[in-house]
C-alpha cells in the first residue's frame, strides 16, 4: 500500500513544483518591469515595503522569487538596502496566505480554474497572456488536492506513524522542514504538505508547525547562494532574509505554549489551525521587526561588512 501511495504523491509534488515554477515565471514575465518599478517606488517606508512584499509574494506564490529579485535589484543599485527590509518581512506573510488557501480548500475549485485558464489561452486573443498564469495557478492547487486524497490513508500506515514518531518534538520537525525545503527550494510545498498531513491526521499540530518553521529557514538558502557573487548590499538582503526567519523561530520558542493556546481559541480543524498559526506567526514576527527595524539593520551591517 505504501508504494502505491508514495510514488503518486512524489509525482504530484513534481507536478506542483512544475506548476509553481511556471506560474511564477509567467507572472514575472508579464509584470517584470512593473514589478521592479513598484518594488522600488512603494518601498519608501518599511510598512509600505511590507505590504508590497506581501502582495507580490502572494502573486508569484514564492517568497524565494521575491527575495532573489530583491537581491538582484539591490545588487544592481536600483534599490537601497534599507528599502528591502519591509519587503522581506512581507514575503513570509505572502507565502502564509497561499498556505491558508490550501486549508480553505481552494483546491476544490482548482479544476474550474484550470479549465478557465485553458479556454482563455486558446480562445481569447485579448486576454491570452492571462490564460497561462490562471492555468498554472489552478494546476498548483489541483495537484495539492490530489496529494490530499492520496495521503489520507497514510494515517493508518505503521511505517509512516513510526517515521513521524521520531519527529517527536518541534526542534526535530524544524530541522526536517529546513532540509526538505533547502533541497526542493519551495517553502510552499513544505507548508502545504504540513497543512494537508495535519488535516489527514498524519501530523500533530506541533510537528506541522515545526515543518513550517523549518520551511521558512530552508527557503532562505536560495537568496544566500544567489548573493555570493554580488556586492555587499545584495549580501545584506540575503542575510536579512535568513536572520529574520531565524530570529523569528527563536522568538517563538519561549512563548510557544501561549501561541498554541491562542491558535486553539481561534478554532477550526487541525489543518485550519496550522494555516492560521502560520499567518499569525509571520504577521506578529513582521510587526516586531518593523518596530525594531533600526537595531535589526545595524545587526545586518555588523554581520555583513
Amino acid at each position: 500500500m505504501l508504494t502505491t501511495i508514495i510514488i503518486p504523491v512524489l509525482s504530484l509534488v513534481a507536478v506542483f513544483l512544475f506548476a509553481v515554477g511556471k506560474f511564477s515565471n509567467q507572472i514575472r514575465h508579464t509584470t517584470d518591469d512593473k514589478l521592479r518599478y513598484y518594488l522600488n517606488k512603494f518601498t519608501k517606508t518599511p510598512f509600505r515595503g511590507l505590504l508590497v512584499g506581501t502582495f507580490f509574494t502572494a502573486l508569484v506564490q514564492s517568497s524565494t522569487a521575491t527575495t532573489v529579485i530583491l537581491v538582484s535589484i539591490v545588487g544592481a543599485g536600483v534599490m537601497p538596502f534599507v528599502n528591502s527590509l519591509g519587503v522581506i518581512f512581507g514575503a513570509n506573510i505572502g507565502t502564509a496566505l497561499a498556505t491558508q488557501l490550501v486549508a480553505l480548500k481552494l483546491s476544490v475549485v482548482a479544476p474550474y480554474i484550470i479549465l478557465a485558464g485553458y479556454l482563455v489561452t486558446n480562445f481569447s486573443e485579448k486576454y491570452k497572456k492571462f490564460g497561462k498564469p490562471v492555468f498554472y495557478f489552478g494546476l498548483m492547487f489541483f495537484s495539492l488536492y490530489l496529494i490530499g486524497l492520496y495521503v489520507e490513508p497514510l494515517k493508518d500506515s505503521q511505517i509512516i506513524n513510526d517515521l513521524f514518531f521520531n519527529v517527536s518534538n518541534i526542534y526535530i520537525a524544524i530541522l526536517f522542514g529546513f532540509v526538505f525545503t533547502a533541497i526542493i527550494q519551495a517553502s510552499l510545498v513544505t507548508s502545504g504538505l504540513a497543512v494537508l498531513l495535519a488535516g489527514a491526521g498524519v501530523l500533530s499540530f506541533e510537528q506541522a508547525i515545526g515543518l513550517i518553521l523549518g520551511a521558512n529557514l530552508g527557503t532562505t538558502t536560495t537568496a544566500l547562494l544567489a548573493s555570493i557573487k554580488l556586492d555587499v548590499n545584495a549580501k545584506k538582503v540575503a542575510m536579512a532574509h535568513f536572520l529574520f526567519n531565524f530570529l523569528g523561530v527563536l522568538l517563538l520558542i519561549p512563548v510557544y505554549g501561549y501561541f498554541v493556546d491562542l491558535v486553539q481559541k481561534i478554532g477550526g480543524g487541525l489543518d485550519q489551525q496550522v494555516a492560521t498559526a502560520n499567518i499569525l506567526l509571520n504577521v506578529l514576527t513582521a510587526m516586531i521587526f518593523l518596530i525594531f527595524i533600526k537595531p535589526f539593520r545595524k545587526l545586518i551591517d555588523l554581520v555583513v561588512r
